[in-house]
C-alpha cells in the first residue's frame, strides 16, 4: 500500500478540495486519515472532524470518523508520533493509496516533531504541498522544499489552487521547484450556506428553519439609508444582509430582492412586518446577539464547506482537478 501526505503551505489553501478531487480521480481502492481535527461539527451525540465527515460519505469508507481523524493538537500537551502511527495502521484499509490531509499548515506540530513533515516521514508518505500563489506563499514553498531535506520524505511537487496563471507556475519551475498543476479559482466553493452562516454566529433562527441550505454568494453590511440600501441591494444576488435588529426599513428593503437570509444584529429580534414577509418569501431570519461589526468578521472568516450531498460542488471538484493536475505524476 502507497500513501500520499497532502499538506498545506498556508491557510485556507484549498487542502481539502484537492484531497476530496484527488480521492474521486484515483483509479482504485483509496483510503483516508486525517491525524488532527480541525473543523469540528456535531453529528448526533458525537463531535468529529468534518473533513474525515466529508470523505468517509462521498469515497464510501468503512472506518467511522473516530478512527479517520483521531487526535486534536495541542502545543503544551503534543500527541506521540508513536500514537500517530498506531492511529495511522488502524485507519488504514485493504486499499491501494492511503490520502494523509495534513493541518491548516505543514508546519503545525514542528516544535514537538510531528509536523506534517514528520509524519510524512514516520508513514513512509510521499508529500505533495498544497499552497496559493500568492508571494509569501511562493517563499515558503521554497523554504519547505530546502527543509524537506531534512527527512526521509519524497517530495513530489506542489499544486497550485486558485490560480489559473502559469507564469508562478513558470516561476517555480524555474527555481527547481516541480508544479503538478494549478487549479483555476471555482466561485462555487466560496459559496456557503444559511446553515453555516447561523452556526458560525450561534444564530437563533426567527423564520425559514426549512430553508437554511439556501446558498449565500456574498454578505453585505445593511447600515445605510432604506432608499441607497435598496439600490445596492439590488446589485447582488443571493445574498446575506447584516443589519442591526432595529432597523426594520432596511430589513424590509432586502426582503424585497434576491436575498439568501438576513442576519440581525445584537439580540433584537424583527418587527411582525419583517417576520410576515420574511416567512411569505421563504428567507430565513437569524438573531445574533454579537454586534454588526463582530457578526460581519466572523462570516467574512468563514470557510465554505462542502457536504456529502453537495452533489453538484463535489462533480466540480473532481472535474477541476482531473483537468488541471498530473494525475500520473501525483499517483505513480
Amino acid at each position: 500500500m502507497r500513501s500520499l501526505y497532502l499538506g498545506s503551505v498556508v491557510e485556507k489553501s484549498g487542502k481539502s478540495m484537492i484531497t476530496l478531487g484527488l480521492a474521486k480521480n484515483f483509479q482504485g481502492q483509496v483510503g483516508f486519515f486525517k491525524p488532527f481535527k480541525e473543523h469540528l461539527m456535531r453529528e448526533g451525540d458525537r463531535v468529529i472532524d468534518h473533513d474525515a465527515y466529508l470523505m468517509r460519505r462521498v469515497v464510501g469508507m468503512e472506518p467511522p470518523e473516530e478512527v479517520l481523524c483521531p487526535f486534536t493538537y495541542d502545543i503544551f500537551r503534543p500527541v506521540r508520533m508513536d500514537a500517530i502511527k498506531a492511529a495511522f495502521k488502524k485507519a488504514s484499509c485493504d486499499c491501494d493509496l492511503m490520502l494523509i490531509e495534513g493541518t491548516r499548515e505543514v508546519t503545525t506540530g514542528y516544535l514537538n516533531d510531528v509536523s506534517g513533515l514528520a509524519i510524512a516521514a514516520a508513514t513512509g508518505s510521499d508529500l505533495v504541498l498544497i499552497s496559493t500563489p500568492e508571494p509569501a506563499a511562493l517563499d515558503k514553498i521554497a523554504m519547505l522544499c530546502q527543509l524537506v531535506g531534512n527527512y526521509k520524505i519524497n517530495l513530489k511537487g506542489v499544486i497550485l489552487n486558485k490560480t489559473d496563471d502559469l507564469a508562478v507556475a513558470n516561476f517555480l519551475e524555474s527555481k527547481g521547484i516541480k508544479v503538478l498543476g494549478c487549479v483555476p479559482h471555482i466561485p462555487e466553493m466560496t459559496y456557503f450556506t444559511v446553515k453555516e452562516v447561523a452556526e458560525a454566529l450561534s444564530a437563533d433562527v426567527v423564520v425559514g428553519r426549512e430553508r437554511l441550505d439556501r446558498v449565500v454568494e456574498g454578505v453585505y453590511i445593511g447600515a445605510m439609508t432604506m432608499e441607497t440600501a435598496l439600490k445596492y441591494m439590488r446589485r447582488h444576488r443571493r445574498k446575506a444582509i447584516i443589519t442591526g435588529g432595529d432597523r426594520s426599513d432596511v430589513q424590509l428593503a432586502a426582503l424585497s430582492t434576491d436575498t439568501s437570509c438576513l442576519i440581525l444584529t445584537g439580540g433584537l429580534y424583527p418587527a411582525n412586518q419583517v417576520v410576515s414577509k420574511a416567512f411569505e418569501k421563504g428567507i430565513p431570519i437569524l438573531v445574533t446577539r454579537y454586534d454588526t461589526l463582530a457578526a460581519s468578521e466572523m462570516v467574512e472568516h468563514l470557510i465554505a464547506r462542502i457536504e456529502p450531498e453537495d452533489i453538484e460542488k463535489v462533480r466540480l471538484v473532481e472535474k477541476a482537478v482531473m483537468d488541471n493536475v498530473d494525475l500520473e505524476a501525483v499517483f505513480r
